[in-house]
């Protein structure tokens, strides 16, 4: 049996949480001075998102611009002291418009929170298209 690192499990809490719509709990993993970074051009939720408050407002946005069907399908979270990669799958409905965003996130962890999201998606098009 191989052991998890605790950044690893941590991250794959926050993970539950999200896909729980669980607003505390999330909350509770993100440290004040946080970052996320979304990539984009024209979409709505393109750019840093910094603080957790403007996380927690960019999370609460990805829910209300899909109506709530927006939902993730972890895939791998592998990690160790510094870092945590995320694959995972997003899937939403907008305006007529499906979301199939296969997305990698590259996670900075410090004193056991993530610090800095930083998402790289498949087809920056498409997802830019969706958001607009």
């Amino acid at each position: 049996m191989t052991l998890e690192h605790t950044n690893v499990t941590a991250i794959r809490d926050l993970f539950t949480a999200l896909r729980e719509r669980d607003a505390t709990t999330i909350a509770r993993l993100l440290p004040e001075d946080a970052a996320w970074r979304f990539p984009g051009r024209r979409g709505k939720l393109a750019g840093e998102h910094r603080g957790r408050e403007a996380i927690l407002r960019f999370l609460a946005s990805v829910m209300t611009l899909t109506d709530g069907t927006f939902e993730l399908k972890l895939e791998d979270v592998v990690g160790g002291d510094d870092h945590v990669i995320v694959l995972f799958t997003g899937h939403a409905q907008r305006h007529g418009k499906t979301l199939e965003n296969p997305t990698c996130l590259r996670i900075e962890m410090r004193n056991g929170l993530p610090s800095e999201f930083r998402e790289f998606v498949w087809d920056l098009d498409h997802v830019d298209d969706f958001w607009a």
